[in-house]
């Protein structure tokens, strides 16, 4: 896991202190964030779904949608190129806002129209009828937004059709590797939060073996499928001329990213901040692809560089440091590193670089290891 607060999430106490202040803050916001009263609730989804992980093959799939907010305005609730740049307290306020119902399923088949709301190109009207009212709670995860409140769903009905890109309505009949799907929509211009969807509720990949997958593992594998299937192209594009770099802030995350001449190779050291000491992870990632460990977070970050990479036209030996404060105190997904590094400039070494080195705490040039050029014994 990241950190002491990542393996322990305000239940086992590992860091000493009698209460947690990570939950504290959670807490004494709450009055002012749930505003969802009874059961039943009218709106628009973003579109927004949810896989969930507990019990898998047989899971809970949930809906989401903020009450009485409908069309476009609902959009701002899910999409994260809508909520980068909103501060940490607006984003748990929006998403503490929507109203979540599930069903219980193993098979994308059983969900009737809820699929095709999950990867709608603009917000569909649903109204939701839940089984009980919805428990007041905020749910968090290192890869996927945060989820407000939830209770079963009792009925469905949805007042208005889900506009499906039609690049992805062709492979939802095609029998085509879910990996291999995803990365064709991709090209084709599908957004990736739709891919990532669709992979999750089972509408790619082989029909006979289609079955839903947990969010966050969904996220993770369709960053990886894409990302490698852009590095495969990278690989062979000319070094950059010169070592770049480039960095960016965000919720208290800080990214300094480093690109030199050399093979198409990655390091990645994150670093979490929490009361004067650091917890570190680091990934490597040799020339072939070959990873050290596999992380989300550092996938979510590979297919940002490399799709920058591919802008440029150039090949590099990548170097990332990500440093987490204590301001970032709950996770909001890893969207929010996708899309700050998206937002990255690359620019040759300044003076600058030595400052942004000294605010991440690591030098990323440092964890560079580059073999020696067959070049050099010549």
């Amino acid at each position: 896991m990241y950190s002491i607060c990542a393996k322990c999430q305000g239940r086992k106490m590992l860091c000493g202190l009698p209460r947690c202040p990570i939950l504290e803050r959670i807490n004494a916001m709450k009055s002012s964030l749930f505003r969802i009263k009874g059961r039943d609730v009218f709106g628009a989804t973003p579109p927004s779904a949810v896989v969930g992980e507990a019990g898998w093959p047989r899971v809970r799939v949930y809906i989401g949608e903020p009450p009485e907010v409908t069309g476009e305005e609902a959009r701002a609730y899910d999409d994260p190129k809508l909520l980068w740049g909103k501060d940490l307290e607006e984003i748990l306020r929006l998403r503490s806002y929507m109203a979540f119902g599930f069903k219980q399923s193993s098979r994308p088949w059983e969900l009737g129209e809820l699929p095709l709301l999950a990867v709608s190109e603009r917000p569909v009207d649903v109204e939701m009828r839940l089984a009980r009212k919805p428990v007041e709670t905020l749910k968090f995860d290192l890869r996927e937004k945060p989820m407000g409140p939830r209770a079963p769903l009792e009925a469905l009905r949805v007042d208005g059709n889900p506009a499906v890109p039609r690049a992805l309505d062709k492979m939802m009949s095609d029998d085509v590797n879910a990996g291999e799907a995803a990365v064709e929509l991709y090209r084709k211009g599908v957004d990736l939060y739709t891919i990532q969807r669709a992979f999750a509720l089972g509408l790619l990949g082989a029909r006979h073996r289609r079955r839903l997958v947990p969010t966050r593992w969904s996220i993770t594998a369709v960053d990886v499928a894409i990302g490698d299937s852009i590095a495969d192209k990278v690989r062979y594009m000319p070094e950059v001329s010169e070592t770049l770099y480039g960095y960016a802030e965000y919720l208290d995350n800080r990214y300094l990213v480093v690109v030199a001449p050399g093979p198409l190779r990655f390091f990645y050291l994150e670093r979490w901040i929490y009361g004067g000491s650091a917890a570190e992870i680091e990934v490597v990632e040799d020339p072939r692809g070959r990873r050290s460990t596999m992380d989300g977070g550092y996938e979510a970050a590979r297919l940002a560089v490399l799709e920058k990479l591919a802008s440029m036209g150039r090949r590099g030996t990548v170097s990332i440091v990500r440093r987490i404060g204590e301001r970032y105190y709950v996770s909001v997904g890893n969207w929010q590193i996708r899309e700050t590094l998206r937002r990255l400039q690359l620019k040759p070494l300044d003076e600058e670089y030595k400052r942004y080195a000294a605010l991440v705490g690591r030098d990323p040039l440092s964890l560079i290891k580059t073999p020696r050029r067959l070049d050099e014994f010549l």
